[in-house]
């Protein structure tokens, strides 16, 4: 599996949202493969979490020259990259495959034809067809490719009620040049209906007018550079929001509230039409040229409302949990197939390692001879499936499925040069479906107890615990998964 490169910049000038939507990529996809952010020395460092691993591109190379220069840093045939930031144009992709990079194109623009292997735009309600690109362009388009970090895909799936206004939350990105966070939050105050007014700024903001009316102004609390938990804290503490139609209003739609969102930048539109379109948003319309009592009209009109659950129910409908398993299919897409007999060395190779033993229930090492009358035994047998699971022709893991009379007991083990990749779920959870497809028998995993990794593994591929038992001797759980 090849490395990644992360490509953005943000600043004050530009803004920061391109790093940010960069920063949840890196959470889908740090426990899978190595990576590195490259970025121009101009970048706003501080807003790069400290446990990012990012490098500077020098100042003296210019776009024109930056796909040779990274070329040259960082082989194509090592690293693959996801590149997010409007001068990442046509030419500066073509240039990129011309040095035979496999290329991620985050957008949110539909202007520039795509020369990218993949296209990302997470707004509502786009098609490929809008778009002008080459004939082998995939397209990971809507909120099923939302771009957001862990913590926001989890409260995606939890239930929300608010039956009334007494916390706000402002956030209007990393610079706001046009300062609507402080308008919306005078607006908040003077219209006095909020116990408290959350206001998040990012670290390339540089007014100061909300920090004069700080001091004064007990309702207030200001956060600057707020890690993920941290942030999701003060959503969770909210209960109404003002932001514009960009990434954060994703996040807040997972947390759940009423939301006055609107745009103020032409690649903000995409997804306030279709927030507004879904009913998950109230509509704000150009916040562009808002004023304070503009802002303050738009508040009166949501404190009035008797019932904001139409609101929450859109939110809920927005974002499925399978979306870190998309991305990471999109970017390393794995491919199964059943077992061949050219597969036997390999199988005894893997479960004769010093882990799959341990986990097994039967750990004594296996005998070659052994392992290759069952093998092939089992390739003839109707009732046994056994998938392997390839990543860019590389063998990575296998999931066995023993079909019996009432149920099929199901195992999986992962190449070890691929485990703590969080990699088996998504083997579990795939080859279920392919199992269901011609298959009604519930699946059964039998686990020892020590083996919290494969407890793990079996929970996040939507397996339900059922019981605890003694299974040849060991303390095992038992869990069930059945079709849908």
């Amino acid at each position: 599996m090849k490395k990644i490169i992360f490509r953005s910049d943000g600043n004050s000038e530009v803004g920061l949202g391109h790093l940010y939507r960069i920063f949840a990529l890196v959470e889908i996809f740090k426990s899978v493969s190595e990576y590195i952010i490259l970025t121009k020395t101009e970048t706003t460092t501080s807003a790069i979490p400290n446990d990012y691993k990012y490098e500077f591109i020098p100042g003296n190379i210019s776009i024109i020259d930056e796909p040779m220069w990274i070329s040259q840093h960082y082989p194509s045939d090592i690293y693959l990259i996801i590149a997010d930031g409007y001068h990442f144009n046509s030419e500066y992709q073509k240039a990129l495959k011309g040095f035979d990079y496999k290329l991620i194109y985050i957008d949110d623009q539909i202007k520039d034809k795509m020369y990218a292997d993949i296209v990302i735009n997470h707004a509502l309600s786009l098609k490929p067809s809008f778009y002008n690109s080459q004939p082998n362009t995939k397209f990971a388009l809507g909120t099923s490719y939302a771009i957001l970090r862990p913590l926001f895909l989890q409260a995606a799936g939890r239930k929300r009620e608010i039956k009334m206004l007494q916390t706000a939350f402002v956030c209007f990105g990393g610079s706001d040049p046009n300062d609507l966070t402080f308008k919306a939050t005078k607006a908040l105050l003077n219209v006095g209906v909020f116990n408290k007014i959350n206001v998040i700024i990012g670290a390339a903001y540089k007014h100061t007018k909300i920090r004069e009316i700080e001091s004064e102004t007990k309702e207030l609390l200001i956060y600057q550079n707020l890690t993920e938990a941290e942030l999701i804290g003060v959503m969770e503490n909210s209960d109404f929001a003002i932001a514009p139609s960009s990434t954060i209003v994703y996040e807040l739609c997972c947390v759940k509230m009423p939301i006055l969102s609107g745009y103020s930048v032409d690649n903000q539109k995409n997804i306030y039409e279709g927030c507004v379109k879904s009913g998950c948003v109230i509509d704000g319309g150009n916040f562009q040229n808002y004023t304070i009592k503009d802002f303050e009209n738009q508040i009166k009109k949501v404190t009035q409302e008797k019932d904001y659950s139409t609101y929450l129910s859109a939110q809920m409908k927005m974002f499925d949990a399978k979306i870190k398993h998309r991305f990471i299919k999109l970017i390393y897409p794995i491919n199964y197939r059943m077992a061949a007999a050219s597969d036997m060395l390999m199988l005894y190779d893997w479960s004769n390692e010093k882990e799959t033993r341990a986990n097994s229930y039967h750990s004594e090492p296996i005998d070659l001879q052994t392992h290759e009358i069952w093998f092939h035994k089992k390739l003839k047998d109707s009732n046994t499936l056994i998938y392997i699971a390839e990543v860019e022709h590389e063998p990575v893991g296998i999931v066995r499925y023993e079909i019996g009379v009432e149920k099929t007991i199901v195992g999986v083990i992962v190449n070890s040069k691929f485990r703590g990749k969080g990699l088996a779920s998504f083997f579990l959870s795939d080859t279920a479906e392919l199992y269901f497809e011609k298959n009604e028998k519930p699946i059964f995993a039998y686990i020892k107890k020590e083996n919290i990794g494969s407890k793990r593994s079996f929970e996040k591929a939507n397996y339900v615990f059922l019981k605890e038992e003694i299974t040849h001797g060991f303390n095992s759980y038992v869990y069930k998964k059945e079709k849908e």
